[in-house]
């Protein structure tokens, strides 16, 4: 896990609920307390999800989003005044790729990868591939992501 720091990154956990994939909750380690903390759960009519957010500074969680489920092809992530559709998120640089780019607020470009022969684990990188940003893991459902990547979770995450 090149470019990582245990001891400074963030270590983000999905957890799914088994009878619907949209409804999961996202948890990490409280900064202050180390105990574990729900920073995002997802709600789910029909649809629509809804996601929330918990802000650190009002102990409170916050809407954060919402993701129509139009069709398998036609979803539509809604963040703030962001609204974007699936197919225009991440993309293909070439036919034969195995990564796939997207462009953080930032401005800056970003790509997920596959980590070895195991294609579910990925590695966030700058195009360059010279900047490490996050590490998913499949197999815990976790990813890490480095202090590089802190200001463009959001985008990460997508």
């Amino acid at each position: 896990m090149s470019g990582f720091d245990a001891n400074a990154d963030l270590v983000l956990r999905w957890e799914f609920d088994p009878d619907e994939m949209r409804k999961l909750n996202i948890w990490m380690t409280h900064p202050e307390t180390q105990e574990p903390l729900k920073l995002y759960y997802f709600s789910t009519f029909e649809r629509m999800s809804t996601y929330y957010r918990f802000n650190l500074i009002t102990g409170r969680y916050e809407n954060a989003g919402n993701i129509e489920w139009n069709t398998l092809r036609n979803i539509r992530l809604n963040m703030g005044l962001r609204s974007l559709s699936i197919d225009s998120m991440a993309w293909k640089n070439k036919n034969n790729s195995r990564s796939r780019r997207f462009k953080a607020l930032n401005n800056v470009e970003y790509k997920w990868r596959p980590v070895d022969a195991e294609p579910a684990n990925l590695e966030c990188v700058t195009v360059s591939g010279k900047k490490f940003v996050a590490l998913y893991t499949s197999a815990d459902q976790t990813l890490r992501v480095n202090p590089r990547g802190h200001p463009v979770l959001d985008d990460i995450g997508e």
